[in-house]
């Protein structure tokens, strides 16, 4: 035979981002303590079979959500706090395989009312990875993660606390049962709060990266697993019948293949028929082979004087009957049995009933087994038949066999008369009308009585809100058996009651009497209330303009008011219309005071707080309220439209040519200009590149600005290395760029400037130099140079890059030195020399002149 292992499957997130395949499973929970303040819980289950594989993580930390745009709101980290081992239902059936721990991660959190207040509700969820390399329904299973995710509600509605507890499933238990044996595990929960709760099946959700120990938890859609072939939501593990689960939450499978499968149960929660939350259990399920054949117990029901066995129908009884049969269980030698009444069409606790402990054996005769089962006197359903399922289990392995007797009694209740109103008349409907802010008896004496004598009492009954909670209050004035009196009080002060939210009510007070069975058969005086609140005047707002235009880069100011006629304290507050207002440079105060209170609105709508390139529209919501003593919803808002408008921007444009020739060692000089059609915009002008030039000593060129032009002179004096392969031409390009700041939109442009570098042509056979000079101190003539003088060709050539310049000597007509120098800028001024005849050797590098001088005194 086959065995079917359950093992619980939740992934949670640790600090410790260790790869494993140790997940079993758990939920979260979030439970209501005090006011804002909850605990958020993280239970989860992890196989200690796998000895392998990490102990359970230190923390978790868990990611909040907005449902209405999915938006991180804030994270919370969950720190352990308990481990223990999950117990079998019967420790004889434990096996070797099947261990499971089970960690509890809690912390208080506080859910701010500011923020936790959007009727679309919340979710926290958390990722973690790895599943069982092992299981069989899902593709890649060691690289597929889980998402666990719980919904709620927000903490407040209607300006009003929203109070409620996620439901809290029992805890599950290491059991398993076996192919072609039907499994059955009770996975369902109670809520604290009374609402109501469904069950079904549900695809198991992948983390977002798989394969990665702890990704980080990511909002909704969340990821699905991938089922393998022949797998899918309503085949989750093949039997007959194949898994399911009541929307009770009862689960059954009859699973027909050995495999390890995981799954999935969706847990919704509903108050007044509207969903307000949601948590989700991952399993998986390990078949293996080895079990025995299944002996259920076989139970029967034998009412008192009957010969026959129970037939299913409906048993009436008397009010004068005992209600006393014996349920007779025939089972293996030695089998322990248990006994469990469960009511089938109501909730009370019925298992009461039987007359001996929970549990008795088998004998070792194998007799049959016989218990009493007495029910109460009393029907646990009013004016109606009641189901009852009797349930006998016994310790079989890996689970406790069954078998159920459905029995359905009409039970008649003891003889009660009704208690009723003696004053005032039931049978019409109260309508009051009660000024606000006083004390006052709505009833000065409700009687009620009872003919039976028995004990009375008065309570409210109201659909939607708490009649005590609006001052309403049943005082006693006199109570005996039989009689009771009490005055019906009502405190209508807004001071201490929040009429501002509700002040008209339909209430019914009910007189009920405390019989034998407590069935419900009591009367009931209904009221129509209203509290006068007392009229208040709405406070206004007051603004320059509800449109405004302007440009960006410039500002705008305006005072924003607000009064309120009856002087009542208000609160002006402003919040832009998705969007903050801090996060784009908009500065408002919101204001508080008596009658009147200001405050200045300023924007400074720079391209750094702004960050559009086309016109938009801003919406900024203006809101003033009152706070008059009833505290009503009195309102006033305004909106302003601001236009935020981006003018076109113009292109700055260069005014230089494309293309230039340089002569080696000349000096060059360009003006670079640029302009800008906007006239207004500050230009920034600056080189780019030098492309495919070597770094040239000659060149000087220093970024500028300017408002509408902007220029700035290029220098350039070519060195020989700049020409080519001997001393051919060769061409550079320059960039220069030029931008505005007309932000958002800023506009550039960029020049390249072409320039040919040639060899200088000197022709050096016109040089002729001067034969004569006169230092005679007149100021004409008193020195010898060959430089800057008027006539070109007495000059000495320029330099290239094929000849230059090396020095001058100048000899005595006996070939003494008189005068020696390398500067082609030199200056004889003929001191120490005789008036006459003297000759000079110019020397280039390649080109030399010799020549007679005469010096004349």
């Amino acid at each position: 035979m086959k065995k079917v292992i359950l093992l619980f499957i939740l992934c949670m997130a640790t600090q410790v981002k260790v790869l494993a395949w140790h997940i079993v499973g758990g939920e979260m929970e979030l439970i209501h303590l005090q006011d804002f303040t909850y605990q958020l819980n993280l239970i989860q289950y992890f196989d200690r079979a796998q000895n392998n594989n990490p102990g359970p993580d230190f923390s978790v930390t868990i990611y909040f959500f907005r449902n209405s745009d999915d938006a991180l709101i804030s994270t919370a980290t969950l720190f352990q706090t308990d481990d223990q081992t999950v117990p079998y239902t019967n420790p004889e059936c434990a096996i070797g395989e099947l261990e499971t721990g089970r960690v509890i991660y809690s912390e208080e959190i506080y859910l701010d009312p500011e923020i936790f207040n959007e009727e679309e509700g919340y979710y926290a969820t958390w990722e973690r990875c790895c599943r069982n390399a092992s299981i069989s329904n899902i593709t890649n299973p060691s690289g597929q993660g889980m998402t666990y995710v719980i919904e709620f509600p927000p903490v407040v509605k209607n300006g009003v606390p929203f109070i409620n507890s996620s439901p809290q499933l029992f805890p599950p238990l290491s059991d398993y049962a076996c192919v072609n044996q039907t499994y059955y595990a009770d996975f369902s929960g109670t809520d604290p709060d009374g609402d109501s709760i469904v069950y079904s099946l549900s695809t198991p959700l992948n983390s977002s990266v798989g394969g990665i120990p702890l990704p980080i938890p990511q909002p909704k859609p969340f990821p699905e697993v991938f089922f393998a072939g022949g797998y899918s939501i309503d085949n989750v593990i093949p039997g007959n019948p194949s898994l399911g689960i009541t929307k009770n939450g009862f689960l059954t499978v009859n699973p027909s293949n050995v495999g390890l499968y995981v799954f999935s149960v969706l847990v919704e929660e509903y108050r007044d028929d509207v969903k307000i939350g949601e948590q989700r259990r991952d399993f998986q399920m390990l078949v293996v082979d080895g079990c025995d054949p299944p002996t259920p117990p076989n139970a029967e029901v034998r009412l008192d004087g009957e010969t026959g066995l129970y037939d299913g129908s409906t048993i009436n009884y008397s009010t004068a009957d005992e209600k006393c049969f014996e349920i007779l269980v025939v089972d293996n030698v030695g089998e322990n049995v248990n006994f469990k009444a469960v009511g089938v069409n109501f909730d009370e606790e019925v298992s009461d009933i039987f007359k001996i402990e929970s549990s008795t054996t088998i004998n070792d005769e194998g007799d049959t087994l016989r218990v009493e089962v007495c029910i109460s006197d009393c029907p646990y359903i009013q004016d109606e038949p009641f189901i009852i399922d009797l349930i006998a289990s016994d310790n079989a392995c890996p689970l406790p066999q069954r078998d159920t007797v459905r029995m359905t009694f009409d039970v008649q209740p003891p003889n009660n008369n009704d208690p009723f109103y003696d004053s005032p008349n039931s049978s019409t409907t109260v309508t009051r009308e009660v000024a606000e802010g006083i004390e006052v008896a709505v009833d000065d004496l409700l009687i009620g009585k009872d003919i039976d004598l028995d004990s009375l009492q008065f309570f409210f009954v109201a659909d939607g809100y708490n009649p005590e909670e609006y001052g309403m209050s049943l005082d006693t004035t006199y109570d005996e058996l039989g009689e009771k009196r009490v005055r019906f009080n009502w405190n209508t002060s807004c001071e201490f009651f929040p009429f501002g939210n509700k002040n008209t009510f339909d209430l019914g007070i009910v007189l009920e009497d405390y019989d034998t069975c407590l069935l419900v058969n009591g009367d009931t005086l209904f009221y129509e209330l209203e509290v006068i609140i007392p009229e208040n005047t709405l406070p206004t707002i007051s603004v320059p303009s509800t449109t405004f235009i302007r440009q960006i880069k410039s500002n705008l100011p305006f005072e924003v008011s607000a009064s309120d006629a009856d002087n009542d304290p208000i609160v002006l507050n402003a919040h832009g219309v998705g969007f903050d207002l801090q996060s784009i440079g908009i500065e408002f105060e919101n204001q508080s005071g008596n009658g009147f209170v200001s405050s200045d609105f300023f924007w400074d709508l720079s391209c750094e707080n702004l960050n559009i390139t086309s016109n938009r529209s801003y919406k900024v919501l203006f809101a003033v309220e009152d706070e008059d003593v009833c505290h009503e919803s009195n309102q006033d808002t305004v909106e302003v439209v601001i236009n935020v408008i981006v003018p076109p921007n113009n292109k700055p444009i260069f005014e230089v040519e494309n293309n230039y020739a340089l002569s080696i060692n000349e000096e060059f000089v360009l003006d670079i200009i640029a302009s800008d059609g906007d006239n207004l915009d500050l230009l920034t002008l600056d080189l780019l590149s030098i492309n495919s030039a070597p770094p040239s000593e000659g060149f000087s060129f220093e970024g500028s600005t300017g408002v509408g032009t902007v220029s700035s002179t290029l220098t350039w004096i070519p060195e020989c290395g700049l020409l080519g392969d001997n001393f051919e031409p060769d061409n550079y390009s320059v960039d220069f760029i030029v931008y505005d700041d007309n932000c958002p939109n800023i506009e550039s442009e960029v020049h390249t400037i072409s320039f040919e570098i040639n060899e200088l042509d000197v022709d050096y056979g016109e040089f002729a130099p001067p034969n004569a000079f006169s230092p005679n101190g007149d100021g004409h003539n008193d020195t010898y140079t060959l430089s800057n003088l008027t006539d070109e060709f007495y000059n000495l050539p320029p330099d290239n890059c094929a000849d230059q310049f090396q020095s001058i000597v100048i000899f005595d007509r006996a070939g003494g030195t008189v005068f020696k120098s390398s500067n082609r800028e030199f200056e004889w001024t003929g001191d120490g020399a005789d008036a006459g005849t003297y000759y000079y050797h110019i020397d280039y590098l390649h080109t030399d002149y010799k020549g007679v001088l005469t010096l004349v005194r």
